[in-house]
């Protein structure tokens, strides 16, 4: 509508001109019609701009509106999802603005969190080898644990937090992050006489720190699941806690132990893991057995008085599994018939050869030879 109306400027003004300076009025016509096109263009950009901003803004508040469940559900998602570098600060998972913010400024922290995943993982399918559920996130088709809260959505959220404390309170003891060093312990009263407090002790109380911030444990809702899942979470550090214990390496003349040089330190995460198994076995259920699975339907008040975090809680009855367990190596006969839900095992015999009958090189010390047997051994996987 605009070019039409300066097509009409521009017949008039020639008809009205024609007579004296055509060239001229040509060429004023002209820049008029270069100014109005770049006021257009500029206006255009203004209201382009201005959607972008409104769509943006929309992302901000909607992303403020999520329930605080979302951080901690999608880094352990990450976690147990196949490993793939990210191009963000935290390198080996999506993270959020503030999670991003974090690895940026901390110095060491990517690395222990691929620590802390490698600790999840590797100890989660050392756990449950030879169950129905072997940590895999899938329940059946494109299905997963995180549609709900299940005994396993619980397990996982309470081995992650405990997965990144202790990997972040070992980096600190190690000197391989930058904001954090070894712990200071309090001094015993028993290092007076027995021992002295020394060595570098694992930085748990900074570890702890991490985790909760990392995964945004210290918001408090409303949301039913999110308060679940963050009571599930601290249930993991509080088993990182118990963990601690003395270690201590002696001093003296000729090996003899006149003193004693003590700190603490982290047990191996197996431990940790197999205490979080216990509680995933004993875990109770928050929710009456015939309501429906909604997020509604959830009772608020699911957390013990005194927070006393030492119990796994779940909303929904777990899956079978039974999807998932195809190709699955079993234990033994009797683990089949659960393992492999009723469809049966198939035997393969493996042959291997190991060392036997050792011995002394003509009966004289130091010197051993050994032959190799070959021993066979039965092994059953699921149909």
């Amino acid at each position: 509508m605009a070019e039409r109306t300066l097509d009409s400027l521009v017949t008039v003004a020639l008809r009205s001109n024609s007579s004296s300076g055509n060239n001229k009025t040509v060429a004023n016509i002209s820049r008029s019609r270069g100014s109005l096109q770049q006021k257009t263009l500029f206006a255009s950009l203004l209201i382009l701009g201005a959607v972008c901003c409104f769509i943006e803004c929309n992302d901000v508040i909607s992303s403020k509106g999520e329930t605080q469940s979302q951080p901690a559900k999608n880094t352990v998602m990450a976690v147990f999802s196949p490993m793939t570098k990210s191009p963000g600060p935290c390198r080996y998972l999506v993270g959020t603005r503030k999670q991003n913010h974090q690895c940026r400024r901390d110095i060491g922290l990517p690395e222990a969190i691929k620590e802390a995943r490698r600790l999840a993982v590797t100890h989660c399918e050392e756990q449950f080898r030879y169950d129905r559920w072997n940590c895999s996130i899938e329940t059946r088709g494109k299905r997963n644990i995180f549609k709900k809260v299940y005994r396993e959505t619980a397990f996982v959220h309470a081995l992650t937090a405990a997965a990144i404390t202790h990997a972040v309170a070992r980096a600190c003891a190690e000197g391989k992050m930058t904001k954090c060093q070894c712990a200071s312990e309090r001094k015993p009263e028993a290092t007076r006489l027995a021992w002295r407090w020394g060595g570098c002790s694992d930085n748990l109380k900074h570890g702890k720190r991490v985790a909760r911030n990392f995964l945004e444990l210290q918001q408090k809702g409303s949301d039913p699941v999110a308060e679940m899942l963050r009571h599930d979470s601290e249930v993991g550090i509080s088993a990182i806690t118990s963990a601690m214990t003395d270690r201590c390496k002696c001093h003296g003349v000729s090996g003899s132990c006149s003193m004693k040089t003590c700190w603490r330190r982290l047990g191996d995460f197996n431990t940790t893991a197999a205490l979080l198994r216990t509680k995933y076995h004993l875990a109770i259920r928050k929710i009456p057995v015939n309501n429906k699975t909604s997020r509604r339907s959830a009772p608020r008040d699911f957390r013990p008085r005194d927070t006393v975090y030492d119990q796994l809680y779940y909303f929904e009855t777990s899956p079978t599994f039974c999807s998932v367990t195809r190709g699955r190596r079993c234990l033994h006969p009797d683990n089949c018939a659960t393992l492999c839900c009723g469809r049966g095992y198939t035997t393969k015999v493996i042959k291997t050869l190991e060392k036997c009958r050792c011995r002394f090189t003509n009966g004289r010390c130091c010197q051993v030879v050994c032959d190799y047997c070959e021993k066979y051994e039965d092994r059953y996987y699921c149909k």
